[in-house]
């Protein structure tokens, strides 16, 4: 017999034991993939968050007022299609639940309030451009935030384009553009454009980050030293110069601009959208449609699908040119061409 004081495990009475059947587990299962829909729904509702704090900093305004009118804009307008998501979402379960479905097993614990604001206006195109040349030039956490969620939506408002990998050793043009290249400052925090060149290709401890002081844009030194060395930049989406066009440079398959004022450029490309020469694709076409328009306007944006078609005899003449080498076609050649 115990002392009084000890105490004893009740018997295990009244509890059968029930087996998990695969009903149950497949009724959850998809309990489970309904519930996690509005909460991804839900978080996407949250994350425009960064862009809200950004627009409350006002120590640089007069430099950075365009991007807080634009993170302002983006703040309300990814708030405005997560609430239409989730509410999307919400009442595809509630009809699965009127018909019978797994939706009726689910009980929401909120729902999204009603937004009273009217639609948030978009900026013009020039505010949408200023304000992200103004972020993707800060190196502050908050403005990597930003930006870091804003690549999830696009970058079509940014002025960088494709990424582009030169290889000044093979090509006189291209070392030419490489020696105006400058280090960057050492000990300070990248740039928010440094740091998603730096995400794209993945340096090494020995490849070593530039800056072109004319272009305005980062360049990575990949293999420094070696045969593989290469530089990765980005090419613009539109050339900030007003010096006409004065000659067309294909190598490889990189197409350089140089203006009159003597300067080179890579020409303005897309990501995504390719330019090229000595075929009959998609690129030769782009190339030429690109071409065509800076003889009139260098500073016009790279091209779209969507463009006109270029004259037949400007395509003819990038299509002829030989992919091996180096050709230069003056300002007099492509008005020709594009006249023939």
């Amino acid at each position: 017999m115990r002392p009084p004081h000890h105490t004893s495990q009740p018997a295990n009475e009244g509890f059968v034991s029930i087996p998990i059947t695969y009903a149950w587990q497949e009724a959850r299962r998809r309990q489970s993939s309904s519930r996690i829909c509005v909460e991804h729904t839900n978080a996407e509702l949250r994350q425009w968050a960064p862009l809200r704090r950004f627009t409350g900093r006002r120590d640089t305004y007069a430099e950075t007022h365009r991007a807080i009118e634009l993170c302002w804009y983006l703040a309300r307008e990814v708030r405005r299609r997560g609430h239409a998501s989730t509410s999307r979402q919400i009442a595809e379960l509630r009809k699965d639940a009127a018909d019978g479905g797994d939706g009726a097993h689910l009980v929401l614990g909120a729902v999204p309030a009603p937004l009273t604001r009217p639609d948030p206006h978009e900026p013009t195109e020039m505010v949408r451009r200023a304000g992200w040349l103004s972020i993707t030039e800060r190196r502050d956490v908050l403005a990597h935030r930003v930006a870091d969620f804003a690549q999830r939506w696009g970058t079509q408002d940014w002025h960088t384009g494709a990424l582009t990998r030169v290889r000044p050793d093979v090509c006189a043009t291209a070392h030419e553009w490489a020696q105006r290249l400058v280090p960057t400052v050492p000990d300070q925090p990248p740039t928010v454009l440094e740091k998603v060149l730096l995400d794209n290709g993945r340096p090494a401890a020995t490849d070593a980050l530039l800056n072109d002081p004319v272009a305005g844009i980062p360049v990575l030194h990949q293999s420094p030293g070696t045969r593989n060395a290469n530089l990765l930049t980005y090419a613009l989406q539109r050339l900030p110069t007003s010096s006409p066009l004065a000659a067309v440079v294909l190598n490889g398959d990189l197409c350089w601009i140089r203006t009159q004022d003597g300067t080179l450029w890579l020409a303005p490309e897309q990501e995504g959208w390719g330019i090229g020469f000595g075929y009959a694709g998609n690129g030769c076409h782009a190339l030429a449609r690109l071409v065509d328009v800076l003889l009139e306007d260098i500073s016009a944006p790279a091209v779209r699908p969507d463009d006109s078609d270029a004259p037949r005899g400007l395509f003819e003449l990038l299509r002829g040119t030989p992919s091996d080498g180096t050709t230069t076609y003056t300002r007099a050649q492509l008005l020709a061409a594009r006249t023939g």
